[in-house]
């Protein structure tokens, strides 16, 4: 059996390491119960209306599995109510359990001779997510050291459902924010091309000189081919398509897409997930269009450096360069990709002058 301070610990790294919700309840319930004199133990997840889930269990007796997990999923207990009424705000023993008590009367002897439980909010700051349960066989109550190792473990998930909300309302958030600009980049370009062709169209059909019609269905060829260029450069930004073939070939691909000569260089090998290499790569075709779009050049220079367990890339320009302010940032996009690599655990970093040049600076970490 573990010390309560190592136990703790392991709990901690194993939590502040976890980002998706269910993997993290299991894991946690199961270090507490496998190294602690715990039996069995189980989550519920409860909403404001006062209505319970069962969100996780862990070696639970037969006659709480039965019929599907029926005596924790249904109905509502003191526990839930009370938490309900925020009568509960520190880790309490129950000597009264009306699901464990139904549960031994329609299966008696299954109970694995567990009667009674300890229960303790999650909470991170002035939330509260559900309750923490746990039971051992013969146990009617536990000792103020235990209920202190429930309280704090209990407060570990908390934060850590509350770090993982965060995190999935930043995702939504850059969700968002890039439909938002690629929608406006729809309206500013293939949309506006398809004006034209069509008011060449409707003009063309009242000409009578040849030649001038010729001219009119020439425009009209153009324009969908630039309309036809816009559009596949925007799916582009949708599906990472050619990083199958690595992240040069992709950057390549898609720069000679956009009519921007890209120059570049690698120093060093790297390892990254497929996650990151795709952020990145966001990153980097996002820096590649402000070049087309904003810097009055065609021309731009990828340095790509391992350095330290970090993988460091810089998008460089010789154009006009820009004030860089918070709004223009907005408008240039360069928060949603701040956003991308933070998520990352990496930085972003832009150095621009007037009449000079821009240079968007990324570091994220590498896998050893």
């Amino acid at each position: 059996m573990k010390s309560k301070l190592q136990l703790l610990k392991d709990i901690a790294e194993f939590l502040n390491e976890e980002t998706d919700l269910q993997t993290m309840l299991n894991g946690a319930l199961r270090e507490l119960v496998t190294h602690t004199e715990f039996e069995t133990g189980w989550v519920f997840f409860i909403n404001k209306e006062g209505e319970h889930e069962l969100a996780a269990d862990y070696q639970l007796p037969p006659s709480m599995k039965k019929r599907g997990c029926h005596y924790l999923k249904d109905g509502s207990c003191w526990c839930v109510r009370a938490y309900h009424k925020r009568q509960l705000q520190t880790a309490t023993n129950i000597f009264v359990c009306s699901r464990l008590e139904k549960a031994q009367m329609e299966f008696p002897g299954e109970n694995n001779g567990i009667t009674h439980h300890a229960t303790m909010p999650l909470i991170s700051g002035h939330e509260s997510f559900g309750l923490l349960n746990v039971a051992s066989p013969g146990r009617v109550e536990f000792d103020k050291d235990e209920l202190a190792l429930l309280e704090s473990v209990a407060f570990q998930i908390g934060s850590t459902l509350k770090r993982i909300e965060l995190t999935a309302k930043e995702k939504e958030s850059v969700v968002i924010k890039e439909r938002q600009r690629l929608a406006r980049d729809l309206h500013d370009s293939v949309n506006q091309m398809l004006f034209s062709i069509g008011i060449t169209s409707h003009a063309a059909k009242a000409l009578s000189d040849g030649k001038k019609i010729d001219e009119a269905l020439v425009s009209i060829e153009n324009t969908s081919k630039h309309a036809m260029k816009e559009m596949k450069a925007l799916i582009w930004q949708l599906k990472p398509i050619g990083l199958e073939n690595g992240i040069v070939h992709a950057i390549e691909s898609y720069s000679g897409l956009i009519g921007v000569d890209v120059n570049i260089e690698l120093d060093g090998f790297y390892n990254v997930s497929d996650a990151v290499e795709i952020e990145l790569y966001r990153v980097i075709q996002e820096s590649l269009n402000n070049v087309m779009k904003h810097s009055g050049v065609k021309a731009a220079h990828i340095n790509m450096t391992v350095l330290d367990k970090k993988l460091e890339t810089t998008v460089s320009d010789k154009g006009q360069g820009f004030r860089l302010e918070n709004d223009t940032e907005t408008s240039y996009g360069f928060s949603n990709m701040r956003e991308r690599i933070r998520t990352l655990g990496g930085e972003l970093d832009i150095d621009t002058q007037i009449g000079i040049g821009t240079t968007v600076k990324i570091i994220v970490p590498i896998e050893e």
